[in-house]
């Protein structure tokens, strides 16, 4: 599709396709009403469309998509919903906050950034590889969404040398809780990380202890101290 269109008359077209799918046709003050503007406003987009051949517009009659109106409805549509999935499903957003984001997001990304969106939604949802990564978004969204200060929370994992902490909660990603040298409410000193990033050194109860990354990776903290700059 070589036609392209401005943001509002995207817009244009999206409202009319989902006016037609709900209630059978698309109507002037219809269309008003669902984007929320002015008649003047929706006459003047409705007679460019129909210049460039996306719509069929009398005045005395509902609008018509035309074939290729029809073609880039879909594909604004198709962008909003899978921008709305994926901020929605995949980064936990509310369904309300999630749609209103799609649409501002929608106009800006082409078909080839889309179906990256696709893929990366579709491993993260469906590869079974990506089932301790799914915990733990969940266990991140669930912090971000009752943490007044969500700075202060992180796994122990991205702490800075310096920083101090308290271990808060521990993440269902580690299976065998009892095999860990530190317990909740334990306080530390974080040193920082191995030289072949395989594991993160604590200071603990007087003593240095080595964790390994990937269990650092799901210890959830709270910040008591920032490292100094």
């Amino acid at each position: 599709m070589s036609l392209h269109l401005s943001e509002s008359l995207e817009d244009y077209l999206e409202a009319i396709a989902e006016l037609i799918a709900v209630e059978g046709h698309a109507h002037t003050k219809g269309i008003a009403e669902k984007l929320q503007v002015k008649m003047p406003s929706v006459t003047a987009a409705l007679r460019q469309l129909d210049k460039m051949g996306c719509i069929k517009y009398n005045t005395h009659y509902p609008v018509q998509l035309t074939e290729v109106g029809k073609e880039l409805a879909e594909q604004v549509m198709r962008r909003h919903h899978i921008l709305k999935k994926f901020f929605g499903e995949i980064l936990g957003l509310p369904p309300e906050k999630a749609s209103e984001t799609a649409c501002r997001l929608e106009h800006a990304v082409d078909e080839e950034t889309i179906e990256r969106f696709i893929l990366f939604s579709a491993a993260i949802e469906n590869r079974s590889d990506a089932r301790s990564l799914q915990v733990y978004l969940t266990e991140a969204m669930t912090a971000l969404n009752e943490e007044e200060n969500f700075q202060k929370v992180c796994v122990l994992s991205e702490m800075r040398p310096g920083e101090s902490g308290v271990l808060e909660r521990i993440g269902r990603n580690i299976s065998d809780q009892a095999k860990l040298e530190i317990k909740l409410g334990d306080s530390f000193t974080f040193q920082g990380m191995s030289l072949d990033k395989t594991d993160c050194r604590i200071f603990l109860a007087g003593k240095a202890l080595n964790i390994p990354l990937s269990t650092a990776e799901n210890l959830w903290v709270r910040r008591t101290e920032t490292a100094h700059k």
